[in-house]
C-alpha cells in the first residue's frame, strides 16, 4: 500500500493566507503611526483650554471695531514689497498696526508684520516675501483693543477691504481717557 505523506502545514497555502491577513494590519498600523510621528499637524493647539477661555477677549476686540466702525483697506505690492493699509474710522492715532497673515491649515506660512504709521491713517511695512495660498488677515493696534478680520487667497488678491464684523452688537462705554467714543443712537 503506497500512502502519501502529507505535506507540513508551513507547506501549505492556506494556513500562510491567514497568518498574511493579520499580519498585514499589524505592519499597515506600524507604519500609520510612523507617518503620523514624523508629519505631526501644525494646526493643532497645545493649550486648548486657553484659547477657548480667550475667545471672550477676542469678541470684545470685534465689539470695539464695530463699534469704532473701523474699515482697513490692504494693498500689497510684489514690485515694491509693501503692504499698505488705509484705516479710517473712529481711531485714536496709533503708532503702528499689526498685520497678522496666517496660513489657513500651514503654519509654516504665517507671517506678522508691524506696520508703521505715515500718517494718522496711512501706514505702511515692507514684506519678506508675499505668500500664497488660502489665509486669514488680522489687522490689530499693538495695545489689541480692537481687531479687523478678512480671509482671502493671495497673491490673487492684490488688495482688500478688511471691515468691523458688523453682526456683532457694540458694548456702550462711556467715554475715557483712553480716547473711546460713545454710540450716537443709544
Amino acid at each position: 500500500m503506497n500512502t502519501s505523506q502529507p505535506t507540513p502545514w508551513y507547506r501549505q497555502f492556506w494556513p500562510w493566507f491567514i497568518i498574511a491577513l493579520p499580519a498585514t494590519a499589524v505592519i499597515a498600523s506600524l507604519y500609520t503611526v510612523y507617518i503620523a510621528v514624523l508629519n505631526q499637524p501644525t494646526m493643532v493647539e497645545d493649550n486648548y483650554y486657553q484659547q477657548g477661555l480667550s475667545i471672550n477677549e477676542r469678541i470684545k476686540q470685534d465689539q470695539q471695531a464695530s463699534y469704532l466702525m473701523l474699515q482697513a483697506n490692504l494693498s500689497f505690492s510684489e514690485q515694491t514689497r509693501q503692504v499698505n493699509v488705509y484705516l479710517s474710522g473712529n481711531h485714536k492715532p496709533l503708532k503702528n498696526l499689526i498685520l497678522t497673515i496666517t496660513g489657513v491649515g500651514d503654519q509654516k506660512l504665517d507671517r506678522s508684520y508691524k506696520l508703521k504709521a505715515v500718517n494718522n491713517q496711512l501706514f505702511s511695512a515692507e514684506l519678506d516675501e508675499l505668500p500664497e495660498g488660502r489665509f486669514h488677515i488680522s489687522l490689530e493696534p499693538s495695545h489689541r483693543e480692537w481687531r479687523l478680520l478678512a480671509e482671502t487667497r493671495l497673491p490673487r488678491h492684490q488688495s482688500l477691504t478688511l471691515l468691523s464684523n458688523t453682526d456683532i452688537k457694540p458694548v456702550s462705554r462711556p467715554d475715557t481717557d483712553e480716547g473711546m467714543l460713545t454710540p450716537i443712537n443709544e
